[in-house]
């Protein structure tokens, strides 16, 4: 498989999935939601899509989404919430 010419040429990596919006960080300063995607300031409320992907990560994002999903409901079950 190819790498992007945006990549190549100017390795800026532009997918055409929307990705961001509610960026996973380590304080609410820096992001909307930490590590297990839960809402800084909102127990409970979970984001578990590729809104929490804070920049574009490659060629097709899907597999990256649904594996930080997958680790989120993990940390869901595993905490008995």
């Amino acid at each position: 498989m190819a790498a992007p010419l945006t990549w190549t040429v100017g390795h800026n990596l532009i997918p055409p999935h929307p990705l961001g919006g509610c960026n996973m960080g380590t304080t609410a300063a820096d992001g909307v939601v930490n590590h297990a995607g839960e809402v800084f300031g909102y127990q409970n409320l979970f984001v578990a899509d590729g809104a929490i992907v804070p920049k574009a990560i490659g060629l097709n994002p899907s597999r990256t989404i649904g594996a930080l999903a997958e680790r989120i409901a993990s940390l869901i079950v595993a905490e008995a919430r």
